[in-house]
Parts: structure tokens; sequence; C-alpha cells
């Protein structure tokens, strides 16, 4: 067994282990009992062959009766605690089938849900196993992965006991034996080794949801990209099965030789054993338990079905304690009931040289940029597309690490204030949930607080959404689900907001918002920062905005370029010192008079 097996064999018991530690010790010992009886249960049969002469010819009041009738019971409770041992193993692994598929699906969970931030995921090393470990997970792996095991261990422990009886006839009949067995099965494994890659296989799967998806459904038919899609993904399927293909063709001289090596082999011992025979050096009763014996050998070869389900099911074990090990978490915290600490404080936030770049790029997106943001200010954020505005917001949050400089919100790390920001990303999450947890998932503990959920619905001007909901507060937003709705862009942006505005009220003490008033008008989104600039005065706020209008109001304006920041004060002051703001704020707001006027010449002609 290679140093690669036996990592996946760790990898596996110590997952079923963990899964349920009592129940895989009872597991073990009727695997033991299961695979060993078995080959007791042939010495008996062979024992009772050798008696029979003696108790045809005595009768059973001699010693060969004796020895008969011991046989005969040895073989009556061998069977019978094989029956019964078998039904228990079948109660025990059908119980951890269900453990050990808990246990994985916990552990990817975690990995996935609770790394501090979000650079791993988005690693295309970290991608391509977390992909293998969905793989799995949809080909039924987990589906009876301990009942196989129980198959292939057992089976394994009959080969070994009918390896240790066919010893007593000839040292080298079991390793010849042995030997053609473990050819054909490592050939048989490296087949299962070389299956499709991750990468292609993501390709193919994604093109795949842009043809059955409702999201994409509109521009497909629009741009007549059906034909397209259809294409790609055949393509990308097949890249993706290419490599297991070629390895078919490659294994065919392999096969022929495996068929080869286990025709002489058993051919060497069975002649063997016909010539003892012969000879008259192996009896009547020797020769069934010998031939037995070799027909049982072949546990230690290929076991169909079973072997291969386990096979992935190790593999499976391997990646998800890589997954695990490679980035170890912290422990599991327990949702509180309570407010986090400094609740109703706004919190103050302090950047000092911070850089960043991400991977695969060589010039920096933020170089050395310093910001201090005192308790209780409303700060926007304003800058050109790409000059790092969104990535600044992340490393507030904590989803980066910055690569230099530090970061404090708080007076600690962002990590550890994460119940002190609530933010809303331009990319926010339509949960296909109901209402109540759109907005409750703001703030877990008061999830059910009625009066918390409607002051915060009310605080991003999305009251009268309710009313026109068919089961109000229970109302799931998707036409997937029976009874559900859908919202529009600026609705949904108001149930984002209103999550945002619940954590406040749950103690949150930076508010947050990364440009997720898009697909608002410029009224409505300057009216809607006004309100919340006035019901978010006890919180520091920073808002990021394209629309220079709509931030105007804050008690202060930063212009991020070149990766810092390069203008910084109010409104009138920036405009006072004529640089990139005022040339930015101008540009705009000629544009916002010429569209007026123009829709005001249409509405009058």
């Amino acid at each position: 067994m290679t140093s690669v097996s036996l990592s996946r064999w760790r990898a596996y018991l110590g997952l079923l282990w963990k899964a349920a530690p009592a129940r895989t010790t009872v597991f073990g010992i009727l695997v033991l009992v299961a695979g060993l009886l078995p080959t007791g249960v042939i010495l008996a049969t062979g024992a009772l062959i050798r008696a029979i002469p003696g108790v045809v010819e005595h009768g059973l009041s001699g010693a060969a009766g004796t020895s008969a009738l011991l046989a005969m019971a040895a073989v009556a409770l061998g069977s019978a605690a094989l029956a019964v041992g078998g039904a228990l193993l079948g109660q025990q692994a059908a119980v951890l089938d269900a453990a050990f598929a808990l246990e994985v699906h916990y552990t990817v969970a975690r990995v996935t849900l609770e790394t501090p931030g979000v650079a791993t995921l988005e690693d295309p090393a970290f991608a391509d196993e977390l992909e293998a470990v969905r793989d799995a997970e949809r080909f039924d792996v987990l589906q009876r992965p301990v009942t196989h095991l129980y198959g292939v261990l057992t089976s394994r422990l009959r080969g070994i006991g009918a390896f240790a009886v066919l010893l007593a006839f000839a040292w080298w009949a079991p390793l010849v034996l042995a030997l053609a067995w473990q050819i054909t099965n490592r050939i048989y494994l490296n087949k299962i080794e070389r299956g499709p890659v991750s990468a292609p296989l993501r390709r193919a799967d994604y093109l795949r949801s842009l043809a059955v998806d409702p999201a994409a459904a509109k521009e497909l038919r629009i741009f007549g990209l059906a034909g397209w899609s259809v294409q790609q993904y055949g393509d990308a399927w097949v890249e993706a099965l290419s490599v297991l293909w070629r390895s078919r063709k490659a294994d065919r001289r392999l096969n022929g030789v495996a068929i080869v090596a286990l025709g002489v082999s058993h051919a060497l011992v069975l002649g063997a054993l016909g010539l003892a025979v012969s000879r008259g050096e192996v009896e009547l009763a020797a020769l069934f338990v010998f031939v037995q014996a070799v027909l049982a050998n072949s546990d230690l070869g290929l076991l169909g079905d079973s072997q291969n389900w386990t096979a992935q099911a190790l593999r499976l074990a391997e990646r998800v304690t890589t997954l695990r090990d490679r980035f170890p978490l912290p422990p599991a915290a327990p949702v509180g009931d309570g407010e986090p600490a400094g609740a109703g404080k706004a919190v103050a936030v302090k950047l000092e040289g911070v850089r960043f770049t991400y991977r695969g790029r060589e010039i920096p997106t933020l170089a050395g940029l310093d910001l201090e943001i005192p308790a209780g200010q409303s700060l926007a954020i304003v800058g050109e597309n790409g000059a790092g505005k969104s990535t600044l917001i992340k490393l507030l949050c904590g989803l980066y690490e910055p690569q230099g400089g530090r970061v404090v919100v708080d007076g600690t790390p962002p990590q550890r204030a994460r119940g002190r920001i609530a933010v809303i990303f331009q990319d926010f999450v339509r949960y296909r949930l109901p209402l109540r947890e759109n907005v409750g998932f703001g703030h877990l503990a008061r999830m059910d607080d009625a009066a918390a959920l409607d002051a915060a619905l009310a605080d991003a001007g999305a009251e009268a959404l309710l009313e026109r909901l068919p089961n109000g507060w229970d109302t799931v937003l998707s036409r997937e689900f029976e009874g559900g709705v859908d919202l529009s862009g600026g609705q949904w942006q108001r149930i984002a907001l209103a999550r945002a505005l619940a954590a406040v009220r749950g103690g949150a003490g930076l508010l947050i918002l990364d440009e997720p008033t898009a697909s608002l008008d410029v009224r409505a989104e300057t009216e809607l920062f006004e309100r919340l600039l006035e019901r978010t005065k006890d919180v520091t706020t920073i808002l990021v905005s394209h629309r220079l209008s709509s931030v105007r109001r804050a008690d202060r304006i930063v212009v991020v370029a070149g990766g810092r920041v390069a203008e910084d004060g109010s409104h009138d002051e920036l405009m006072a010192l004529g640089g990139r703001y005022a040339e930015m704020y101008t540009l705009q707001a000629e544009r916002f008079a010429e569209a007026s006027a123009g829709a005001g010449e249409v509405e009058h002609g």
C-alpha cells in the first residue's frame, strides 16, 4: 500500500471516527468477525469432511464422531454468527452512511463559510478541490459510503484468511495468487484515479447553467446564443472526458497483462495442488479446504462496485481533509442572542499604509492608503471605476487581508468586529427565501421581532412593498416557489438596505453602502441617501457611489485615485479646491442638466 493510499485511509477513517466514534468501534468489531469467520467455517467444514470416513466406519460414538459433531457445531455456529453479524453490520453501516455524509458536508461548510475572508474562495486551486467534492456529491459517492466500505473490508479479510490457509499447502502458492490479483487491482484503480479534470468540468457546468437557468434565458434568445451555448457545453464536456478516454485506450495492453497473470497463477497453484493429490500428499478434506482458499483469494483482487465506490469515497475524504487542514479555522462560535460588544455606539475606523494587489496583477489596487474616520462621521468614497473603492470596502469588512499596513475597526482587526459592521455590497444577495429572512438576516436575534423588522423596512423606504405581498413577511421572494413573487431591481435594493438597517438596529456601529442603489434614478437615490443619513446619525456611515450629487450631504468626502486618498474634505471644500472631485461633479451636473432638458423637450413636444 502506497503512502497516498495510507493518507486516504487515514482521512476516511478519521472522518468516520469523528462522525460517530462509538458506532465506528462497533462497526470495526463486526467487520473483523464477519471477515474472519468464513475462513473458520471453511476449516470447520474441512474437519467435518475429514471425520466422515471414521463416522461411517465407527459411528458417532468414537473419537471420529466427536470430531464430526464438533465440526458440525462449529459450522452451524459460524454460519449463524455470519447471518446475525451481517444483519447487524448492515444496520450499523446504514447509520454510519448518514453520519459520514453529514460530517463531510459539515467540514466542507465550515471551510467555505468560516474562512475569515473571501480570498481563499477565489483561489483557483481551492475552487478545483471544492468542485471535485461537489462532483462526488452529485455522483452519489456519499449515498452508501460505509456500506460499500463494509463490503470491501470483509472481502479483504476473507482474502487474508484464505492466504493464511493456503500457506499450509505451499508458501509460494498464496504469494503468486496475491501478486496476480494485485496487478489486476492496480490497473483497475489507476482507471478510477484518472477521472475528468475539474477546470473543464467547472466550465461545462457553467455553460450548462446558461442553457437551463432563467437568468440568462432572455439574452440567449435575443442574441441567438442557443446554438453557441450548446456547442461550447459539448466541447467543454468532451475536453473534460478526453483524459478518461485516452487512459482507457492506454490500458488495453495492461488489461491483457492482468488476464494472463490471473490465468497463469491459478493454473500453477491448481496444477500443483492436483499433482500433490495424485501423489497422495494431500487428502480429500485438505483438498476441499485448499480449493476453497484458492477461490477465496479472489477477495484480494477486484471487488466490483463496492471497490469502485470505496475508492471514490477515499479520494473524497482526502480532498475534504486537505481543504480542512490547508485552511485551519477558529473554533465555531455559537450564534448569540444578545447584542454585540459596544452595541449602540458609533465605530471609529483607521487604515494605515494599506497596500493590496490582486492575484495575477502587477499594479497594486491600493498603494499605501491612509484614512481615518472618527466615530459617528458620515463619509463618502468616490473615484473612477477601478480606483479601488470596493476593494477598500472589502478590506474594511475583513474579507481581504492587507498585504501591507493595517486596518482597525472599533479598535480591533475587522474580522473581530463583524458584529459591529453592517454592509450592503453592489452585488448583494437576493435570497430566495421569505421577506422575513431577507430582512432579518441583518440581525438574527431579532428575526421574530416584528417591530424591529417593520422599522428597518420603513427606514429603507420599502414599507409599501409589505402591503402588496400576498403572505406579508412570510412571502417567498422568488416565483420558483408556490405563492412566491419576483421583485424589481429597485425593490430588491430597498430590501437589501433594510437588511443592513436591521443590523444597525441590532447594534452595528458602522454602516457601509457600496453602491447598492444603482437601480434607482438619481432623485430616488439622493432622497434615499438623505433619509439614511438622517436616520443613522448615531453610527459611522460610509457611502460609495458614482453619483456625486447623491453624497454631497455627507460630512466628508474622499477621492480615491492611484491607490491612495487623492482629495479629502467636505463638498464645498472640494469644489473650492477645483481638483478631481470638482471636475467629476461639474461633468455629472452638466450631463444631468442636458438629460433633464432633453426629457423636457420630448414631454412638451
